[in-house]
């Protein structure tokens, strides 16, 4: 049985997925929630492997790139399921309450990325809402 903290919203984002040991993979966030995300990818790790999801700004701007780590959680055919290794990464905050008040298609080029954006890997994995 899955928990999830506040509400799963459909997006459809392309991503790009940074793994250990591979080079950078493309992906497509296709839902969130501030616990975590599912991305269509034919990428295959395993579950607990950790990854930074790299939402690209508009076209060649590298200042306005949010990284968020993150880890996996599960696995389908399809993709992945993810878990922010921060709950409610403020970048994640901005886009869910963006969608909500607006409720127009999300995309990550009307959310302004916060200072600091760029999440640092380190901490320790644990599962929200457990």
């Amino acid at each position: 049985m899955e928990h999830r903290w506040g509400r799963r919203l459909a997006v459809d984002i392309p991503i790009r997925l940074r793994l250990p040991l591979l080079t950078a993979k493309r992906g497509r966030l296709t839902n969130v929630s501030l616990s975590g995300g599912f991305i269509a990818t034919l990428v295959d790790v395993r579950i607990l492997t950790r990854l930074m999801v790299d939402f690209d700004g508009p076209r060649h701007s590298q200042t306005d790139a949010v990284t968020i780590a993150a880890y996996v959680a599960r696995k389908t055919d399809d993709g992945l399921g993810i878990e922010w290794c921060e709950f409610a990464p403020a970048a994640v905050v901005e886009l869910v309450k963006s969608a909500t008040h607006a409720q127009l298609p999300l995309s990550l080029r009307a959310v302004e990325p916060p200072t600091g954006a760029r999440a640092a890997v380190g901490g320790e994995l644990r599962k929200h809402g457990s």
